[in-house]
């Protein structure tokens, strides 16, 4: 069962992900292509990533109208 902080940090990395820069999805995106047999959820993905990417901002895109 998730405690109330793992929640919390789900639910921020839900959102950065959505408001990401398309340079840190195509990171994402190779990273969970690459081991989708090691079963690994989006927030593990995520934290590899941050962890060896550090040059690679999941800053949000500008918004456009």
């Amino acid at each position: 069962m998730s405690t109330l902080s793992e929640r919390e940090m789900r639910k921020r990395i839900d959102e950065e992900i959505l408001n990401a820069t398309p340079e840190f999805l195509e990171k994402v995106q190779k990273f969970d292509q690459e081991n989708q047999l090691n079963y690994s959820t989006i927030y593990e993905i995520y934290s590899t990533i941050l962890n060896s990417e550090k040059t690679v901002s999941p800053k949000p895109k500008s918004n456009q109208k």
